[in-house]
């Protein structure tokens, strides 16, 4: 069953384990902590969950889901042009964090990977797999993006897609620790950038061939 079919009483636990456990982190959100934001009594936990460990799985899927979702339904998906849905996405994230003054609460796969890879194996195993899914999705978008408009360049899509995620999960630590999004911002215009020289990059060592040959 999914997050999005679960019965009310269990849904209202999953939205209050994402809501804290994003906020505090895994050690320190309590199972009644979670039962008193959801408003659900302690027997009602246990009826639908076995353990906190069993709430962590089911939040990080539930947050995970919705992520793609929004991304499902973001307005770079409907560029034609694969190039504008790179940089449509870089939009988006800035977009949807808030604006620079704004503290995000940043990403739950992100502060369960940090908190539990060495404790937990197998919530280790789903942020990675979450992960992998978040690389693809960006790769392939690259990927058409470079063969439209880049294909003699040398990048690889699925290293940039990882590059880029470990930019916004890096940025995503700076910005609580400063309290503001700045760095989050600063980051992703920065891989915009370096995207950018990349795709002029090729443009230019395309032009440069065909002169040669003409």
């Amino acid at each position: 069953m999914t997050s999005t079919a679960l019965p009310e009483t269990q849904r209202k636990l999953v939205d209050a384990g994402v809501k804290l456990m994003r906020l505090r982190g895994y050690n320190a959100t309590t199972v009644d902590e979670i039962c008193a934001d959801a408003g659900v009594t302690k027997g009602g936990f246990f009826h639908y969950f076995k353990s906190k460990d069993d709430i962590a799985k089911a939040a990080v899927t539930h947050f995970f889901e919705d992520r793609v979702k929004n991304y499902g339904a973001a307005p770079f998906r409907k560029a034609a042009d694969p190039l504008a849905r790179v940089f449509g996405r870089l939009d988006y994230v800035k977009e949807t964090t808030g604006d620079k003054t704004h503290v995000t609460k940043g990403c739950l796969i992100g502060v369960f990977t940090q908190e539990l890879a060495f404790t937990n194996p197998e919530i280790r195993g789903i942020c990675q797999n979450f992960f992998s899914r978040m690389a693809r999705d960006f790769a392939q978008d690259l990927d058409e993006a470079k063969a439209a408009h880049a294909p003699d360049t040398k990048f690889d899509a699925k290293a940039l897609a990882q590059f880029y995620i470990s930019i916004v999960q890096g940025s995503l630590m700076l910005a609580k620790a400063a309290g503001n999004n700045d760095v989050l911002h600063e980051n992703i215009e920065q891989f915009r950038s370096h995207l950018k020289f990349l795709f002029r990059r090729a443009a230019g060592d395309r032009a440069g061939n065909a002169k040669s040959r003409n």
